[in-house]
């Protein structure tokens, strides 16, 4: 996950940040936050890896949709993010219900983008090979990033 937040945060012209934190249940399960400098992804650190990239792939689909959200209260997010500047936020979406067309969007590319890599994991060879079937599989299927 750090290194498709990396070549995304390269894409857009904006470091990404990813932080585990133990969000309260009930709650949001990830949340992105845009700032003027950089996008901050908090996602549920008391979860499965699995999940955890899930909400990840989630909020990326939030930037990648460049979903706007509703209007940020800074005071909201304090708690969350001590020491937070007055207009630091420029944008905030977090991920509690599915009731919106946003959210609907959201998880379709969480769900794609996570089987797309967990096919590529199991089908992409892992080691150059002189077979020429290998290298055109590797030519097809080698670019995981290719999508960005």
């Amino acid at each position: 996950m750090p290194d498709l937040c990396q070549a995304l945060g390269r894409s857009r012209g904006r470091h990404i940040e990813l932080r585990p934190y133990p969000l309260p249940t009930p709650g949001p399960l990830g949340l992105w936050f845009e700032t003027p400098a950089a996008d901050l992804i908090i996602f549920q650190r008391e979860t499965t890896p699995l999940h955890q990239d899930h909400i990840v792939l989630h909020e990326v689909g939030h930037m990648l949709a460049d979903h706007r959200g509703p209007a940020v209260a800074a005071d909201q997010w304090k708690a969350l993010l001590p020491g937070l500047r007055a207009g630091a936020i420029q944008r905030a979406l977090q991920r509690c219900t599915y009731d919106t067309e946003e959210e609907w969007e959201a998880e379709l590319v969480a769900t794609i983008v996570g089987e797309w890599a967990s096919v590529l994991d199991h089908v992409t060879p892992t080691v150059r090979n002189d077979d020429l079937s290998a290298r055109r599989v590797q030519a097809a299927l080698g670019d995981r990033q290719g999508w960005l």
